[in-house]
């Protein structure tokens, strides 16, 4: 195992901020985590995935450990589900892309979200009516400090909308190293979305599996969304506000319009029409703005620091307070 010093994290963040670490290790086992773990002097450990929900906003002290524990496994199988244990650092979309290809129902709703699969719990990550949680069955971590391995179940993980015991309480104290999903063999497509129907109303298919929804999740994304190998970026900035019937009587009364997700306790306004609504949506600000196809996705033209990208934020949410009085809150983490 190699430790790395001043090592550049340009390509290992997809919103292309350069900014160093001060150490820098990749472990692809938890042999090797332990081992760095217990022989390791540094205070500062940082840990770093996909790389694709956070914004560096200064170079990094300590030292960072990127995990890359890999590994696909069914775990136990039954005539209606398959269980699987994912490493940390797999791909999350090479997870719903190896789940589709064996006609496995449960995560095809979440196709093409970047990053690997250790941050999809942290973040609860969801996508057209699914969430992680929906197919979680537990994970597994070391105590960054004991050296413990401990196991987490869906109760223990404390899930929200977007959100997770491991963004506050256990923030910045754990490794996920495994996630095990429970998948289902039977045909249970989530089409709740009005664009995934628009999308199936053009072709001509009679019974629809995953790996067709898949495809169809995959182009939908790809028209809104900018490639991060292409346009820095972190897929959408901000979460989509909970808001009152105060507060959604108000807006109604300029913008009858107003689109709103009601569940059985709460109600959404997508944060994205607010942006637009306020004229963000092609705004440039030197080398970050925020996209001209999506207004919930802030971008890097090429030579943006974090500060520049956190400003452009601040501006737009203190614009969005301001206009509607709702304070949006930011899906990505900065750093």
């Amino acid at each position: 195992m190699n430790i790395r010093n001043y090592h550049s994290l340009l390509d290992l963040n997809t919103f292309k901020v350069n900014v160093n670490a001060e150490f820098y290790i990749n472990i692809q086992s938890e042999k090797d985590l332990l081992e760095i773990l217990k022989n390791t002097s540094h205070k500062k450990i940082f840990i770093l995935g996909g790389g694709s929900n956070i914004l560096l906003t200064r170079n990094i002290k300590g030292l960072v450990i990127h995990n890359q524990i890999k590994g696909i496994k069914i775990k136990a199988e039954t005539n209606k589900h398959t269980i699987i244990e994912v490493g940390a650092g797999e791909l999350w979309d090479r997870v719903v892309e190896w789940s589709t290809e064996r006609n496995l129902y449960g995560i095809e709703n979440l196709s093409l979200i970047p990053g690997y699969i250790g941050a999809a719990p942290i973040q609860n990550i969801g996508a057209y009516g699914t969430e992680i949680k929906d197919v979680f069955q537990e994970l597994k971590a070391i105590n960054l400090q004991t050296k413990e391995i401990h196991i987490f179940n869906k109760s223990d993980c404390q899930f929200g909308y977007r959100d997770s015991i491991f963004k506050n309480k256990l923030k910045d104290k754990l490794i996920i190293t495994k996630i095990t999903i429970k998948l289902s063999k039977k045909n249970t497509l989530n089409l709740s979305y009005k664009a995934i129907k628009k999308e199936i109303e053009k072709i001509n298919h009679k019974q629809l599996n995953s790996k067709d929804i898949r495809e169809i999740i995959i182009k939908i994304r790809k028209q809104k969304l900018p490639d991060p190998q292409y346009i820095g970026n972190a897929g959408s900035f901000f979460k989509n506000p909970i808001i009152n019937q105060d507060t959604l009587n108000e807006i109604k009364k300029i913008h009858p319009d107003v689109p709103v997700f009601k569940n059985t306790n709460q109600m959404k306004i997508p944060a994205g029409w607010l942006i637009e609504k306020l004229n963000w949506k092609g705004y440039r600000e030197n080398n970050c703005g925020v996209y001209n196809k999506h207004s919930l996705v802030l971008i890097n033209y090429g030579n943006a620091s974090g500060k520049d990208i956190v400003n452009l934020s601040q501006k737009i949410k203190q614009d969005v307070n301001q206009k509607f009085n709702i304070k949006l809150e930011e899906e990505v983490s900065i750093i």
